[in-house]
């Protein structure tokens, strides 16, 4: 090699050796993460999204995950899986009315139709009645947000101080009387 500037080739090598370390550091991170993924290990992440590095190590994870309970077909005596393009029927049963298909899923869900030989039966999950307390809480939270949403800046900001060192229900008067001023 001819006459080279010593700083130069400090510069070369102090990049060359700084290249390496991250090249190192990554691959052992690649590692890691497949090992962890395969050995079902769940990987700590930070705030956002993760880098598409470790999207690989996401199918390890999946494929030892266990297998989701795929929604059937809902017409009666079909046992094909439902597909999400044909609105949730199977493709034999695409054509068919989307009104036939709630008439069949609300008599499966009341539990009057037969299911196909073989098919598990269904049983409807009860929902529990909200009490009238819970209820008035439920409806004053959604006027409160609805009131907040439409505020801007310091009004949104009184409303808020409002809400935290008084009531919602004081809040939303508030938010409804700033609302009508404008």
């Amino acid at each position: 090699m001819p006459n080279t500037d010593p700083n130069i080739t400090a510069l070369i090598a102090a990049f060359t050796n700084q290249l390496v370390a991250t090249v190192e550091a990554a691959v052992a991170e690649r590692i890691q993460a497949a090992l962890a993924g395969a050995f079902g290990v769940p990987q700590k992440r930070g705030p956002g999204r993760p880098p598409k590095h470790l999207a690989t190590t996401a199918h390890f994870a999946a494929a030892s995950a266990p297998a989701l309970k795929k929604q059937l077909c809902p017409v009666p005596g079909c046992t094909n899986p439902a597909a999400p393009v044909f609105g949730m029927v199977c493709k034999e049963h695409k054509k068919v009315a989307k009104s036939k298909i709630r008439k069949y899923r609300e008599a499966r869900r009341e539990g009057t139709v037969t299911r196909a030989p073989g098919a598990r039966p269904v049983t409807p999950k009860k929902m529990k009645k909200a009490t009238p307390k819970v209820a008035r809480a439920r409806k004053l939270q959604g006027q409160y947000l609805g009131a907040l949403k439409s505020l801007k800046g310091a009004d949104r900001a009184r409303v808020k101080r409002t809400a935290a060192e008084k009531s919602v229900a004081e809040a939303v008067k508030l938010a409804q009387s700033l609302k009508r001023a404008k």
